[in-house]
């Protein structure tokens, strides 16, 4: 026979209910008065004020210099703002952008520090200094302790005093309300609006493609077997204003091109053209790997099959390269059929 143990009684704990406790209504027991006037300040041990708002002339002062850093710092804010509105800057009057910055800086420093040295003030010289000693032997708390604690909060709620300073809740309102406008401001003005320039590229239809380095059309029979180059639309070969254009154009054996369905016609003479542009952080697609036919991006090493619609088969990029449907015209020179059917480089979460 094996001696079993009766499993450990849980003794339930305290039943907490959210709100304040009601005080009880009827007048306790003599007894109990009694002992409860036996019973010591169950504050006497909980909070002690060292200093207290006993000097209303040291107050006032406080007020006054809380008032003014609230006061300060909505200046700081409001100049920062009217300093980045009506001042006009260029690269080309390096004194002149650095004055201005000087100065944008200085409003925005007096408007961080205005508020953090306000607080610090107020902290200081205007909340009473206040010790909190508590007991930490029972794990739950008594009703006794709880409404002592409930006394506590109120007592300091009424003697830090907020109701009896609107000066300081006034100009208090004022700095953190237009605390925030720099921030704001300097936010909805990082660049021009995007509009739909992510979307689309100098593509159009019956664009003739030109080497990007020389300018020259491109026709066929000027690529080798297994050889690409980059192209842009004719006319349009800055790639800084349309940095989304460059285009790979790459002639594969007969037979290598196996097209997406829907596809079949956008490929001329096997040559296949895709966006230079990684669908993953937007860096150029570097190499092309005649034997795998391996479209590489150098930065972050994704991979793109040329053969079959330039579909990723390594690396962090989650979509394929878009793929530009080409033709040749009668002079045999390599032209656009129609732009790009969805959007080049990096993915963007309102692509659809």
């Amino acid at each position: 026979m094996t001696d079993e143990q009766p499993p450990p009684v849980r003794r339930p704990g305290p039943l907490r209910r959210i709100g304040r406790r009601a005080e009880p209504a009827a007048p306790m027991p003599a007894p109990n008065r009694a002992a409860e006037a036996q019973t010591p300040d169950p504050l006497a041990h909980v909070t002690v004020y060292s200093r207290t708002d006993d000097d209303p002339i040291e107050a006032k002062r406080g007020e006054r210099i809380v008032a003014a850093l609230f006061l300060l710092s909505a200046i700081g804010s409001l100049g920062f703002c009217a300093i980045w509105f009506f001042t006009s800057v260029s690269g080309a009057n390096l004194a002149h952008l650095r004055r201005v910055n000087f100065l944008m800086g200085a409003a925005l420093g007096a408007a961080l520090c205005g508020t953090g040295a306000a607080f610090i003030v107020w902290a200081k010289r205007l909340m009473p200094h206040v010790k909190y000693v508590q007991e930490r032997e029972p794990m739950h708390s008594t009703p006794e302790d709880e409404l002592a604690a409930e006394k506590v909060v109120l007592d300091g709620a009424t003697s830090m005093g907020i109701a009896r300073r609107p000066l300081v809740l006034r100009s208090a309102g004022l700095a953190l309300g237009v605390l925030g406008l720099p921030a704001i401001v300097a936010l909805r003005d990082m660049g021009p609006a995007l509009k739909d320039t992510l979307r689309t590229t100098a593509w159009t239809a019956g664009d003739r493609m030109v080497d990007i380095n020389t300018g020259r059309p491109i026709m066929l029979g000027d690529l080798e077997m297994g050889g690409y180059v980059t192209v842009m639309p004719e006319g349009s070969t800055d790639t800084n204003a349309n940095a989304l254009t460059p285009t790979l154009l790459i002639r594969l054996r007969p037979g290598e091109n196996r097209p997406l369905p829907g596809r079949e016609s956008w490929a001329a003479a096997d040559h296949v053209a895709y966006s230079k542009i990684c669908t993953h952080a937007g860096c150029p697609i570097g190499l092309y790997e005649e034997q795998t036919h391996h479209m590489l991006c150098p930065c972050h090493q994704s991979t793109f099959l040329a053969t079959e619609g330039a579909k990723v088969i390594f690396g962090p990029a989650a979509r394929s390269l878009p793929q530009l449907p080409i033709m040749l015209d009668a002079a045999g020179y390599f032209r656009a059929q129609s732009p790009f059917h969805e959007p080049c480089g990096p993915s963007f979460w309102e692509r659809g």
